[in-house]
């Protein structure tokens, strides 16, 4: 078979009439527009888009921390968004906002709905490598229970025993059934090993409140503050005893700021990919603003 020529194409449509040349453009177009269509059906359904790993993530934080610790972490979003970084729940959170286990491998439900069977999964850890077991929720429980300690959740949690079955299985009882706990299990676990010592009077004061040790996917690595003492900068890495996958942004540094003008200035001299603004009224986030000129660390 010979291909026409380019000038034997010219003569292909010369001898064609009006009526011709639209219908063969007709079909030429959809045969155009039909392979476009099933090769861009191809390359998706064969394509997997997936994260890179390594990076540094910025964020500039209007608010300071005054706790990170998941018990007093309820009276500003920046004490709130370290805690979900540092720390684990028994439950957590999907991005459906369904609950679904984190820390728990097992729940069961007896038929009353008064008592909730929960085992731990294998292996947990500490990000100092220490072990967790039921004895570190048992022991955040009741700390939270305890009256001296003056955790604001303290109300959601009285009238709730806890029983240790073994390092891996704990019993909950509740004076009665209420079919939402399994959101209270979403609660953020101290570890016993480090704050066991503490008396309940000086938990609010204790400096272990800024030397966090967690569960959750990343660890504080780097806390400083300026000559007031106040917290001006923050680092958190990876941690590598994290028992689920490993996440890809390797490094989030939040910057303090005390005013909401401060930290849109600095947005034009330091590359911050989010900005947090923090208000009595209102929670805004404008998410990945990189200043013009900057070199993009973030892995996207």
């Amino acid at each position: 078979m010979i291909w026409p020529s380019k000038k034997q194409w010219g003569q292909f449509f010369r001898i064609l009439s009006r009526k011709e040349k639209i219908i063969f453009l007709f079909f030429l177009l959809a045969f155009t527009t039909s392979s476009a269509s099933l090769l861009t059906g191809f390359y998706l359904k064969n394509t997997e888009i997936k994260p890179k790993e390594g990076g540094v993530f910025r964020e500039g934080v209007l608010g300071r921390p005054t706790f990170i610790n998941p018990i007093y972490a309820t009276d500003n979003d920046t004490n709130r968004d370290l805690v979900e970084l540092i720390f684990s729940g028994l439950m957590k959170y999907d991005n459906n906002k369904e609950i679904i286990p984190d820390l728990a491998k097992e729940i069961k439900v007896s038929d009353d709905g008064k008592n909730y069977d929960v085992s731990l999964k294998n292996k947990l850890l500490w990000s100092d490598g220490s072990p967790l077991t039921t004895d570190d929720v048992i022991f955040t429980i009741k700390t939270i229970q305890n009256p001296d300690v003056k955790s604001p959740l303290r109300a959601s949690w009285l009238g709730v025993e806890v029983e240790k079955i073994s390092d891996q299985e704990m019993l909950f009882k509740l004076k009665n059934p209420y079919n939402s706990f399994p959101e209270s299990l979403t609660l953020k676990i101290l570890p016993k090993h480090v704050w066991q010592d503490v008396s309940s009077q000086n938990f609010l004061l204790s400096d272990l409140n800024f030397k966090p040790v967690g569960s959750g996917p990343y660890k504080l690595t780097t806390l400083e503050k300026d000559s007031s003492n106040n917290i001006k900068y923050l680092t958190l890495k990876v941690n590598a005893n994290y028992y689920n996958n490993q996440p890809f942004i390797k490094e989030i540094q939040f910057r303090i700021f005390e005013k909401e003008s401060d930290l849109i200035e600095a947005g034009n001299f330091i590359q911050l990919f989010s900005l947090a603004f923090i208000t009595e009224l209102k929670i805004k986030k404008l998410w990945c603003w990189i200043p013009k000129g900057k070199n993009n660390e973030h892995p996207g």
